[in-house]
């Protein structure tokens, strides 16, 4: 009766009229870390997206025939091919080197050389990387968050691409590429990569050696990241969206479904995992929609070959208290075993508990079909790992810009 209660009290809290909204935004922080380079990529795209509507053609014959029915798709895959595929290939593969490796590198006290861009296959099959300059007081673990951080702020990436999706319950196509990179960067590449300098086989490798053995496999890392990789519904939208909606059908977008629990009510399951500096967690994520509102649930727990870890993450998307203003909540509780790491050369050591919250204020004015505003976040957390943010206790400040053209 009591948990009844609560739920109850708890939806009643989030049922705030308003409308889903996607939103982008124009931020800055101070140390220019992965949710700085997460929400600017993010409205990269949507200003593309936005230009492509406005300008690019479906289709170049309009009468509807045989040849129109071949014509048609050849221009919009070679559309695809050299517009999408390299400019996203560039973002993804930028916000990988810099704002991943680099970005935990300028973290730890070191230092960025030489960022060296190639463009992706049938162009060349050369990969791009990242030259580090190492500081000399440097732990095992902040080598790991070197090894994981080009992965992980993908993931960061399409973390807000995804919200953004749910919100509107719509894959525009122009996203879909990206959304298939950033949110595979992870599992794509410790399945399919075989390459000894690669960042999952470095990361293997330098995990079997902080704890001693090999609790990590090769063999165990691939069936993690096969089931990751099928069990994204998000990942069979994205295909969908670029290569039958969009190729074959010349549509811009294509709907979104979620298992409809009730009128009000649809949910969507996902399990992903995300390499951290103790070793890999499992995460098993559950979206939920109430009405307009997006929320986030999550529960990971370490490999059972691991030292025991586990995390509860929550977050709310678009609580309106009115026509201009509506906020976001994030906040997640963990434990995790003994992490080392240097800052400022003295060496910091974190065990145990620790925590994140963070609350955004979003400030709108809707002019015509578009939406512009403000956007401010402020949170704080412990010392210990969470994704995106630095390692380091302190509080977590961004501000800036909010918009979406084409509301």
């Amino acid at each position: 009766m009591k948990i009844k209660l609560i739920l109850t009290i708890f939806l009643s809290l989030i049922t705030i009229l308003g409308k889903a909204q996607s939103r982008y935004n124009i931020i800055y922080e101070k140390q220019l870390g992965q949710n700085f380079a997460g929400e600017n990529i993010n409205a990269g795209f949507h200003l593309l997206d936005y230009a492509d509507s406005l300008f690019m053609p479906k289709k170049i014959i309009k009468t509807e025939n045989n040849f129109a029915k071949v014509i048609n798709p050849l221009f919009r895959f070679s559309k695809l091919f050299f517009t999408n595929y390299l400019i996203t290939d560039f973002a993804m593969t930028m916000n990988h080197e810099r704002f991943g490796h680099g970005y935990r590198m300028l973290e730890a006290g070191g230092s960025i050389d030489e960022i060296v861009y190639n463009m992706p296959p049938p162009f060349t099959n050369k990969f791009s990387f990242i030259r580090l300059k190492y500081p000399s007081n440097f732990t095992n673990q902040q080598g790991l968050m070197i090894n994981l951080g080009g992965s992980e702020t993908n993931l960061i990436l399409s973390d807000i691409m995804r919200k953004n999706i749910l919100l509107d319950e719509k894959f525009n196509y122009n996203f879909g590429l990206a959304y298939l990179y950033g949110s595979n960067d992870m599992p794509g590449y410790t399945a399919f990569v075989t390459n000894p300098g690669a960042d999952p086989i470095q990361y293997r490798q330098n995990i079997n050696q902080l704890y001693g053995g090999e609790p990590l496999t090769r063999e165990k890392m691939r069936a993690y990241s096969f089931i990751a990789l099928l069990t994204d519904p998000m990942n069979f939208y994205a295909l969908k969206s670029v290569f039958y909606d969009y190729i074959i059908k010349g549509r811009h977008s294509s709907k979104v479904g979620m298992i409809k629990l009730s009128k009000r009510l649809k949910y969507l399951p996902r399990f992903r995992f995300e390499y951290t500096p103790y070793g890999p967690e499992l995460v098993y994520q559950n979206y939920l929609k109430l009405d307009s509102k997006l929320m986030l649930f999550s529960f990971s727990h370490s490999d059972a070959a691991l030292p025991n870890s586990w995390r509860f993450t929550a977050n709310i998307w678009n609580l309106k208290s009115s026509d201009y203003l509506s906020f976001n909540l994030s906040g997640q509780i963990w434990n995790q075993p003994n992490i080392e790491f240097y800052q400022n050369d003295k060496l910091i050591a974190s065990e145990g508990f620790g925590g994140q919250f963070i609350s955004t204020v979003n400030y709108d004015i809707s002019k015509d079909k578009n939406l512009y505003g403000f956007t401010f976040q402020a949170g704080y957390k412990s010392t210990g790992y969470a994704i995106g943010e630095q390692l380091n206790k302190g509080w977590i400040m961004r501000g800036g810009l909010t918009f979406k053209l084409g509301n």
